[in-house]
């Protein structure tokens, strides 16, 4: 009889029967079982501190160092003689980088010395001449002078008595002037106790009111009348001190004319002393046009000193020489720079870390942070945040977008943060502008106070 392909071979009768599975003992279960629990348990709690941790840190890999590169220029024309520094050269402030050909300034240098000393000898017998004639007019222009300054005083004198006189005329009159204002109030007066006494009089003719009240109102109109002849009699006494204080006035007019007249007769004479110090005023011009040029000769010295000294170019600032496109030989351009000097102090150099937007409302002045470099990866420094740039990188772009064409792609921005180091010194001078970092930020920890918020 055929065997049914799909039928697992019957064992024959001559061979062994298998041997059984060995079964593992409890223990060994329950040990990987525990393994397996406790792996769990340190992944799930791994995933939890670090999501804990993440909520107090703002971290990105888009990080630069960025530093302040001076360039270095000449500030004369000419031909490089020595050259002082190479790329990649470490230098301090004021070490010598390149020196030009000193010789044709040194030429304008003496050139310069040689005019100045010939210009001030002519300034010094031009001093000695214009001495000379001006001690020949000086006793002239005295004399006139001082006839002048008398004149003077005699016209300030009789301005002085003209005011005076004018001051007691206005005074004078001011007084008529009142005294008159009186006389209708009086008159006034008179009149009235006149009437009152007419009055009075029918009255105690009649019987109707006693004498002694005529006789008092008569009294009173005697008075009255008298007092209308003393302001009469002061009216006179004041026209007649007005006219007096008047041809007193008139009288310091005339002298002041008098003494006007004087001065300008002694102001003719001083003038005609003074035409004939048209000489040494000439020489004294003269003179002062060679002083003009000593001034012109001593700043062009100067200039060509100042320029002598610039052939010797030295370092500005302390840092390492990069960019050196100065060769031996060659003619430098004047504020054509032919090489860098990238300072690498903490004060020149610092991290920009381009931060997403949605990051930046965790990101305060003052935070502290964590910098590696991919460039110094056994390190980690510390730093913080100094400042938030005042906008995206995208709106200071060449051409920024412009969100209402109609093509609008919602794109997150991302905006420049500096961030200081917090380090006393530059780690072996390792760390220059341009290097990659990673940035890791606390918002949660203060590490310098900073009134500037983002």
């Amino acid at each position: 009889m055929a065997q049914d392909p799909n039928q697992p071979d019957s064992p024959s009768p001559g061979d062994p029967a298998p041997a059984a599975a060995p079964r593992q003992p409890p223990s060994s279960r329950l040990l990987r079982r525990g393994i397996a629990l406790v792996l769990l348990l340190l992944t799930a709690g791994g995933l939890a501190g670090w999501w804990i941790w993440s909520q107090f840190r703002v971290r990105t890999n888009n990080a630069y160092v960025v530093g302040n590169i001076t360039p270095v220029s000449a500030e004369i024309s000419g031909k490089v003689v020595a050259l002082y520094a190479d790329d990649n050269m470490i230098v301090k402030a004021g070490d010598a980088l390149a020196q030009v050909d000193p010789v044709p300034l040194q030429l304008a240098v003496d050139q310069a010395l040689a005019d100045l000393r010939q210009l001030r000898a002519q300034e010094r017998a031009a001093e000695v001449s214009v001495r000379l004639v001006r001690q020949d007019r000086k006793s002239l222009l005295e004399g006139a002078m001082a006839r002048r300054s008398e004149s003077d005083q005699q016209v300030r004198a009789a301005g002085v008595e003209v005011q005076t006189r004018g001051r007691i005329h206005e005074k004078e009159k001011e007084l008529l002037e009142s005294l008159r204002a009186r006389l209708p109030g009086l008159v006034a007066m008179e009149a009235n106790a006149r009437d009152y006494f007419a009055r009075f009089s029918r009255l105690a003719a009649s019987g109707d009111i006693p004498i002694q009240d005529r006789d008092n109102r008569e009294a009173t109109y005697r008075e009255a009348r008298a007092k209308v002849a003393s302001l009469q009699s002061d009216i006179a006494a004041a026209e007649r001190q007005v006219l007096a204080s008047a041809l007193q006035l008139e009288e310091a007019g005339v002298r002041l004319k008098q003494a006007q007249q004087a001065r300008a007769n002694a102001n003719a004479v001083v003038g005609q002393a003074e035409a004939e110090q048209l000489e040494p005023d000439i020489r004294m011009a003269a003179l002062e046009a060679v002083r003009s040029q000593v001034r012109q000769a001593e700043a062009k010295l100067r200039t060509a000193r100042v320029n002598l000294s610039y052939c010797l170019i030295r370092a500005p600032q302390g840092g390492i020489i990069s960019r050196r496109t100065i060769q031996l030989g060659e003619t430098v351009t004047p504020k054509q720079p032919f090489l860098s000097i990238v300072p690498l102090d903490f004060d020149n150099v610092w991290v920009v870390a381009n931060l997403r937007e949605d990051q930046m409302d965790r990101v305060r002045a003052g935070n502290s942070a964590t910098i590696t470099l991919d460039g110094i990866p056994e390190r980690t420094f510390h730093g913080w945040v100094e400042s938030v740039s005042g906008g995206t990188g995208s709106v200071f772009s060449l051409f920024p977008p412009d969100n209402a064409t109609g093509n609008f792609v919602r794109v997150v921005q991302r905006l420049p943060v500096r961030i200081r180091f917090n380090e006393p010194e530059n780690f072996q001078n390792r760390i220059r502008p341009g290097m990659s970092a990673v940035i890791l930020i606390d918002d949660a920890r203060q590490l310098r106070r900073s009134d500037r918020t983002w």
